[in-house]
């Protein structure tokens, strides 16, 4: 009999070890799907931002081939002064002052619908 307290005492520590490791497997297993869990929300957060950034490319490639595409007078408003000073006020010197503000104020337009269409 004094032998088998030994035994017992050697296999309920055995015992007791074997739960503590079971509990950690139990923890770690947890902890395995907290962490995926957690990455899934990353992954979808990472398309997300993704998507936004092509976007952003996407309206950034628009705005510069509206800026490629505008009239060169447009951005060369070297006629204006020129207008502006002569004293003559022939028609068709009006018409052409009439015709860029006209061509400006487009532009102009073009450019507000756009900026709104972005917010």
């Amino acid at each position: 009999m004094s032998e088998t307290l030994p035994v017992f005492s050697q296999m309920e520590a055995f015992a007791d070890r074997v739960v503590h490791l079971v509990e950690m497997v139990n923890a770690g297993k947890q902890r395995i799907l907290e962490l995926e869990q957690a990455n899934r929300v990353l992954q979808r957060e990472k398309l997300e931002l993704t998507d936004q950034v092509t976007k952003q490319q996407n309206q950034l490639k628009q705005l510069e081939k509206m800026v490629n595409n505008s009239p060169k007078e447009f951005s060369k408003p070297t006629n204006i002064p020129k207008i502006v000073n002569n004293k003559h006020k022939d028609a068709e010197t009006t018409a052409e002052l009439k015709q860029q503000l006209t061509a400006y104020i487009e532009e102009l337009d073009r450019c507000i619908a756009y900026l709104s269409d972005l917010s």
